[in-house]
Formats: structure tokens, C-alpha cells, sequence
């Protein structure tokens, strides 16, 4: 997959940067295998990421503190939900708290998986980052993650200072593929929230759009491995249009916090994430999109191997967050 024969008419028609190329040579070299035809269970695509994660993502330089805390469930979750709260050394005087919600199309990745990448973000914005470890499908089917998600955002909500924060800091939420698709899903459900940034969400579960055809077999991430991801998750069809599910297909967008989206250019959700950045600004939700040029799905969160193409992204991000608190 590392070639760019393997792109086939989108890289002719995209400059794919080449630490895009050299990342599916590692994947390649790592003996990663493809899932999306049913050839592996969910808990070896988990272990197999997992893999990959720990090689490619690369380890943290962070001064600070974690802590873990168990979630009481409001949802029917007897066992509550874990989280991870890391809060650096250098901490803004009233600091953000971004609370995060992993990727992994609702089946596969964990706080683990995401840890580098959010101790990175809390040391450059200085602020609180909860890193939720929801419930996965097939186990859990949708809403089990959508509820535990919202339990989340308003227990955080009420214990700011519990957290290390302070009384008056602003709350935000955010996410990667399926992580931003339950990010956005929350914020049109938890009031008090102050922003959101939802990195290559997914909106739409119709799978209609543009970019959806034109990287329906490409490299990585593609229309064929988001179909496995829904066929476990759904609890049925009708989900694809169920505005909690599909928070494209909600019948309004007014109020709801500002919102940064990133977006990576050689993505399926690339044009999900567009029409719902759409909707927002035309119901007057200051909203700023960034579209990463020759960028993979995934780049996001492997700040190692990504580290041009991450850059951007990162900066905007920081620069994001810093809004809401005071230095």
C-alpha cells in the first residue's frame, strides 16, 4: 500500500505527501492485516491497532500529572466509564478542559491508542484533556457510546475543579472519525458546552457523499472498512439517518458551540465533514475548517510518523483551545 500506483485515479489527481506514502510502507512492514472483508474478529483488528499505535504514534514528552476516574453511568452502564485526565505542568492560571473521544469507528481503539497524541496537545495548549474510554461495539451497540459520551460531558461539567480546573473554565469536546461523529452528536444534546473540534468527523452514516465514492478502495481507510465498522456497530439501518446516530440529519444547528474542523484531503469523510461544517456556519456557528493537503485518515493522531502534515493541524488546534481559557 505504500505505492502510489496503489492510489490508483486519486493520486493522479492529488499530491499525495509522502510521509502519507511512507506510513502504509511501515503498515506494510508491520504485517498489518486488511479486516474489512470479515478475515479478522474485532478483538484482533483491536490488537493489531494497538500494534501500530505504540510503532507509529511514538511516546509523549510530558511534564504533568494522570489521573483515572471511573464515570457513574446515568445509562444503564453498571460499570461506569473510565477516563484519563492529563493535565501538564504548566497549566494555564483558568484553563480549558477539552474532553476527547477516541476514534476506531466505534469498534476498535482505546484511551491507549490516543494518549500520545492528546499529552501532546495538553502540554502545547496548557489545558485539561479527559481521555473517555466509551463503550465499543459489537459488544455495545449504538447509543451505548453516544450515552456514555454524554454521561461524560456532564459529569466533567460538574467537577471541573475535581478535574484541576478552575470554577469558571470552559468546557469543550472533540474527536477523530467516529470520536468527532460523537462529539458532534453531543453537543446538540449538553448545553453548557463551549466548544468542539472534530477532527475528520463522521456525520453522515449514508455514506453519500463525494469523497465517499472517490476513496471507496483506496489505501488505509476507505468506504469497504466503514461499512465493517457499521455493520457491527448498528444496532439496524435506520440508524444511518437517526440524528443522535447522524448528527448531519438534526433538524437544527442553532446554538451549538464553536467549532474548529480538521480535515484530511485523501479521506472518504473529507466531504462529510464539509457539509457539516456547512450547516453549522449558515446557523451562525462560528466555524473555521482546515482541509490538510496530501493528508491520510488517521494522521491526526500519529503525531511521530506525521509530524509535516501534523503541524498545521496541531498549531490550529492549540491556537483553538487557547481561546477559551486565561493565561
Amino acid at each position: 500500500m505504500g505505492d502510489l500506483e496503489a492510489w490508483g485515479e486519486a493520486g493522479k489527481r492529488y499530491e499525495i505527501h509522502e510521509e502519507t506514502l511512507s506510513c502504509f510502507t511501515k503498515l506494510d512492514e508491520l504485517g498489518t492485516k486488511p479486516f474489512e472483508d470479515g478475515s479478522l474478529t474485532p478483538e484482533e483488528v483491536r490488537a493489531q491497532f494497538l500494534r501500530v499505535s505504540e510503532v507509529i504514534g511514538g511516546l509523549p514528552d510530558f511534564e504533568g500529572s494522570e489521573r483515572q476516574f471511573i464515570v457513574p453511568s446515568q445509562s444503564g452502564n453498571e460499570e461506569g466509564v473510565p477516563v484519563s485526565v492529563y493535565k501538564p505542568k504548566d497549566l494555564s492560571s483558568v484553563p480549558a478542559i477539552w474532553i476527547y473521544f477516541h476514534g476506531g469507528g466505534l469498534v476498535i481503539c482505546s484511551r491507549n491508542t490516543h494518549s500520545t497524541m492528546l499529552k501532546i496537545l495538553a502540554r502545547r495548549a496548557r489545558c485539561i484533556v479527559v481521555n473517555v474510554d466509551y463503550r465499543l461495539a459489537p459488544e455495545h451497540k449504538a447509543p451505548a457510546a453516544f450515552d456514555d459520551c454524554r454521561d461524560v460531558s456532564r459529569w466533567v461539567l460538574r467537577n471541573k475543579v475535581l478535574l484541576g480546573g478552575h470554577a469558571d473554565s470552559s468546557v469543550g469536546v472533540g474527536g477523530d472519525s467516529c470520536g468527532g461523529h460523537l462529539a458532534a452528536s453531543i453537543t446538540h444534546d449538553v448545553t453548557d458546552l463551549t466548544f468542539q473540534i472534530l477532527v475528520y468527523p463522521l456525520t453522515d452514516l449514508t455514506l453519500s457523499s463525494k469523497s465517499a465514492k472517490e476513496f471507496e478502495d483506496t489505501p488505509g481507510f476507505n468506504n469497504a472498512k466503514m461499512k465493517w465498522f457499521m455493520g457491527h456497530f448498528l444496532a439496524n439501518e435506520g440508524q444511518k439517518t437517526d440524528p443522535v446516530v447522524s448528527p448531519y440529519h438534526r433538524p437544527s444547528f442553532t446554538g451549538l458551540p464553536p467549532a474548529l474542523c480538521i480535515l484530511a484531503q485523501l479521506d472518504p469523510l473529507r466531504d462529510d465533514g464539509l457539509a457539516y461544517s456547512k450547516k453549522l456556519k449558515d446557523a451562525g456557528v462560528p466555524t473555521d475548517v482546515l482541509v490538510v493537503k496530501g493528508a491520510p485518515h488517521m494522521f491526526y493522531q500519529m503525531p511521530a510518523h506525521f509530524q509535516q502534515l501534523n503541524k498545521e493541524a496541531f498549531k490550529k488546534t492549540v491556537d483553538f483551545i487557547q481561546q477559551f481559557q486565561q493565561e
